[in-house]
């Protein structure tokens, strides 16, 4: 699963991780806190390696 940390996001911008997922699995509704649809999410990672931040993580 496929979380983001609100701590180390910054939502002050348009999440640029929404362009490189294949599935466009993740949303963001102005500049809140990106959304993973799970159902979409094919668990690829490549949110997680792309995210500078490092916010976008994998859960355990």
């Amino acid at each position: 699963m496929i979380i983001i940390d609100k701590n180390k996001c910054p939502q002050d911008h348009q999440c640029p991780a929404i362009a490189c997922c294949p599935k466009k699995a993740i949303s963001q509704y102005d500049f809140d806190l990106p959304v993973v649809d799970q159902d979409l999410c094919i668990g690829c990672k490549k949110c997680v390696k792309f995210c500078p931040k490092g916010a976008i993580q994998e859960e355990f």
